[in-house]
């Protein structure tokens, strides 16, 4: 029977040699992969929960904004990432490098909210670091 507080998680595109030594990390310390790479991620989520309320101020207000716009937003803007400055959209692309530049050569560079409009919450594939020996 499946464990109601467990769930799935699949990573593509990890280095073997990353794979190889996290695998021996495990055995080493007596725990499986999974426990690893699960104390792993508790781990680095406790400390970002500590930074990101930090990170995230100067864009709150922006933040706020959207998630109580967002059944509008996704009407006109469904699948763009957009750009808020003082709850306002300033601008919106498919591409995310392509907005970025524009905004910050407009704003300068600082805090600026630019989500991907999507329905619910997205799910972001975060690549893992590579070794360099």
């Amino acid at each position: 029977m499946a464990n109601p507080n467990t769930s799935t998680m699949y990573l593509r595109g990890v280095p073997r040699e990353l794979v190889r030594e996290a695998k021996a990390a495990a055995a080493k310390r007596g725990t499986t992969l999974t426990g690893l790479v699960a104390e792993a991620l508790d781990r680095f989520l406790s400390i970002a929960r500590t930074e990101m309320p930090e990170v995230l101020e100067p864009i709150a207000d922006d933040l706020a904004w959207y998630e109580a716009n967002k059944a509008k937003l996704l009407r006109r803007y469904r699948n763009e990432f957009i750009a808020i400055v003082n709850r306002k959209v300033v601008d919106h692309d498919q591409e995310f490098d392509a907005l970025a530049r524009r905004v910050f050569a407009r704003y300068g560079t600082r805090p600026i909210c630019m989500p991907r409009v999507v329905p619910g919450e997205e799910v972001v594939n975060l690549r893992s670091p590579r070794i360099v020996r």
